[in-house]
């Protein structure tokens, strides 16, 4: 039986020829098989089969048989009445990779890896009108593998029904489920062995883009999204546009769930975090364009560095509308152990961004810190190639309490009070760069830091270059708060050139001594001559052990001063001059007169720092150890 043309609904059937054996086996050929709903057309199809069990009755019959193709093998009922004429198609167990011959299936059928599919097709064709077309599958042990590495699937076990009822053959309807495996979606992962994840939508599929409306996800625990989005096949499944209509968050589940595996390039996995957040927005080639955030009781606290807290954050921001108020508030905030405590802002956002529009001030450690400008990029544009939030602040201190400051930093407790201005902090595409210059009130005197970079602040292996000066520093005030012994005077310093990985330093060039402008003798007392002199491993040149050194509890000094040059960990001493044989660290006035002299000219720079910290500590220091 041959036919030049055979016409079903939508579906046209050219030089169609089929052939039956007695004993059931048949044969259907086509040159051209075309769906112009579904949009995709077969070549030189085959399909073979075994005719099974044939019924009759005077409505109808029905008829089931087995089909085979290069492509797949199915069983085929077929039930036809006085109504209508209808067709189920059954898989078992099919190889995904048996149908990557199909000519209309996307490039990016070519990442599959393993699989397997069940699946029943039901085509319902009545006397007048669009045929009904559902389809019921799952695909067990899924995997994929996109060539870049952004898309990787495995062991993946999805379950889903398709509708292509009615009249909306090219706008078919999908419900399902992700019930195990794991997916990686660029930074994004997700282990669905502690829960599945449930899904709608519809969706128009064709050669150059996926859209997706009336998208509905949950895992009826932590998260609620709906909205559509259009994929763009051209360019490997990236999202050129996007609305969400609803997306609410409940933490804990959420972080740990979808947010955690996204922040951990920054670093910022591993937080407790509780609260509730509710979004809508669109998004646009690669940008934010509209949205509104609602941030409700949001603590978040990184239990395992220790690194910041915050307790109580409630905001309702509306990106772009400068009509309205956007706000946020919080009733806890630590840093490191520097507690800001309370605060609230007023803000004025755009889409992806956010900024403060007056000065926050905030109680801190017995003096005001004043926030002058805050601007916050979030990632998500199309030209920020490092996707990381961009940030721009500006603040000052105002009369901080040294001892509480010192306290919180773990460092031996200062006395007095530190003021001082940041005139411009920018932190963009992973960059920290200090615009401007620091400036710290301290010590009576004023230290500030310039041309500061951090490159990867919160990432792997973070450095740092910068390059500090103090200027008139009272050395009694900073010799008394380390417990180093006492020295009165003024000292001018510098660390230039400072590099840091991974927040300790591998090069510098320092200097802290005291200035030429400084006349007249100063004193020292016998605890810091004793410290001093171990510095560059050498001796004073008149033993303190001696009777008559044993009467003098105070020295005087014409001047001091130590040098390093750090490479390698190893430090190049210099004093206040030199020698062919040592470094001058103190020249001595008065009677007695106390010479203090480095003989190494290259010190161990852990064992130095070990000597600092034990005569910070207070404890006592072997002359030439």
């Amino acid at each position: 039986m041959s036919a030049d043309q055979v016409l079903a609904d939508s579906i046209d059937l050219q030089q169609v020829a089929a052939q039956m054996d007695a004993d059931g086996r048949f044969t259907i050929r086509a040159a051209r098989a075309e769906s112009s709903a579904a949009g995709v057309v077969f070549e030189d199809l085959v399909v073979a089969g075994m005719l099974g069990d044939i019924e009759t009755s005077d409505d109808g019959f029905r008829v089931q048989s087995t089909l085979e193709s290069g492509m797949f093998e199915a069983d085929l009922d077929l039930v036809s009445g006085p109504e209508d004429f209808s067709a189920r198609v059954s898989f078992r167990r099919q190889p995904l990779d048996k149908f990557a011959e199909i000519d209309f299936l996307p490039p990016q059928y070519s990442w599959l890896r393993s699989g397997y599919l069940d699946a029943e097709l039901d085509a319902r064709f009545g006397k007048s009108g669009p045929a009904d077309v559902s389809v019921r599958f799952e695909v067990r042990n899924l995997g994929f593998d996109s060539p870049e590495g952004r898309f990787a699937g495995e062991a993946l076990t999805v379950r889903a029904e398709v509708d292509l009822s009615g009249s909306d053959w090219d706008r078919p309807r999908v419900a399902g489920a992700v019930r195990q495996g794991q997916l990686l979606i660029d930074d994004f992962y997700r282990d669905f062995s502690d829960g599945g994840l449930e899904f709608s939508f519809q969706a128009h599929a064709g050669l150059e883009q996926f859209v997706v409306r009336e998208l509905q996800v949950t895992d009826n625990v932590s998260v609620i999204l709906e909205g559509g989005l259009v994929l763009d096949l051209k360019n490997g499944l990236d999202i050129a546009d996007m609305e969400v209509n609803r997306l609410d968050l409940s933490f804990p589940e959420a972080y740990r769930r979808y947010v955690e595996p996204v922040l951990a390039s920054w670093t910022l996995n591993g937080l407790e975090v509780t609260g509730e957040v509710s979004w809508s927005g669109q998004w646009s080639e690669g940008a934010f364009e509209s949205g509104d955030l609602e941030i409700s009781d949001l603590s978040i606290v990184d239990s395992e560095r220790n690194r910041f807290a915050m307790t109580g954050l409630d905001a309702h921001m509306r990106p772009g509308d400068h009509s309205f108020d956007s706000s946020l508030s919080w009733r806890g905030l630590l840093v490191g152990k520097i507690n800001l405590g309370a605060g609230e802002a007023a803000l004025d956002s755009e889409p992806g961004a956010f900024a403060i529009v007056s000065p926050v001030q905030l109680d801190v450690m017995g003096g005001k810190l004043k926030l002058h400008e805050l601007k916050v990029q979030l990632p998500g544009k199309a030209a920020d190639p490092e996707d990381e939030p961009d940030i721009r602040l500006r603040l000052d201190l105002q009369e901080l309490e040294m001892q509480q400051l010192t306290t919180a930093l773990g460092w031996p407790a200062f006395s007095g009070k530190i003021s001082g201005q940041i005139p411009g902090v920018r932190l963009e595409d992973g960059v920290l760069d200090l615009e401007g210059q620091i400036s710290v009130n301290v010590f009576d005197g004023l230290i500030t830091l310039d041309d500061l970079r951090i490159e990867r602040p919160f990432g792997v292996l973070p450095s740092l270059a910068a390059n500090v000066e103090a200027r008139n520093l009272d050395l009694e005030l900073l010799t008394s708060t380390f417990s180093f012994g006492q020295i009165s005077g003024r000292a001018d310093g510098y660390v230039r050139d400072l590099r840091m990985l991974e927040w300790r330093p591998v090069a510098f060039d320092a200097w802290f001594g005291t200035p030429e402008r400084q006349r007249g003798s100063k004193g020292i007392s016998r605890q810091a001559v004793n410290h001093l002199t171990t510095l560059g491993g050498g001796s004073t040149t008149t033993a303190l052990t001696s009777p008559l050194m044993k009467l003098f509890n105070n020295f005087s000094y014409k001047r001091l001063g130590f040098g390093c040059v750090m490479q390698n960990n190893v430090c190049e001493v210099r004093g206040v001059s030199e020698d062919d044989v040592s470094v001058l660290i103190m020249e001595g006035a008065g009677v007695p007169k106390i010479t203090i002299r480095a003989f190494n000219r290259t010190v161990d720079w852990p064992q130095l720092l070990a000597h600092l910290a034990a005569a910070s500590e207070g404890e006592g220091i072997r002359v030439g150890d």
